[in-house]
């Protein structure tokens, strides 16, 4: 079982995904789906990310491929300087901008200090990764049709 940092542990009800970059998501779909046989989503274009995102499911678990969309993407520079891998864990919680209340509340440094949309009709917030073990960390409000 994943147990989410401490900061976060009483905001947390259960890990929401797995974020990892590649460079295209056609060529990744190619393996994800064909070669491990995951059930993928149609791909989103998330404009104020400047990506796109496949979402995969492995049973109930997701893993979320992520493509930049545009070279000034956050995920182009990531790509640049570490290749494609693992870019975060993503946390469920229950009231995105509570969590961040809190967190601010106790001292914990954010990338974003309020929330904004993702993918899927979520509402997200970025933990600096400093803040939590050097894991670039999300947490993810998912709406309440879907929770």
């Amino acid at each position: 079982m994943v147990e989410a940092p401490e900061a976060l542990r009483p905001l947390v009800r259960e890990l929401h995904h797995v974020a990892i970059v590649v460079p295209s998501l056609a060529e990744a779909r190619t393996v994800y789906e064909s070669v491990l046989g995951l059930r993928a989503a149609e791909v989103e274009h998330v404009p104020d990310q400047k990506v796109n995102v496949l979402v995969l499911y492995a049973g109930g678990q997701r893993i979320e491929l992520v493509e930049p969309a545009a070279p000034d993407s956050p995920v182009s520079r990531f790509l640049e300087k570490r290749g494609g891998g693992l870019h975060h864990l993503a946390w469920r919680v229950d009231d995105v901008a509570a969590a961040v209340r809190h967190l601010l509340a106790q001292g914990v440094r954010m990338i974003d200090e309020a929330p904004r949309p993702g993918s899927h009709g979520t509402t997200i917030a970025f933990v600096h990764p400093r803040a939590t073990g050097g894991v670039l960390t999300e947490l993810v409000e998912v709406p309440a049709e879907d929770a």
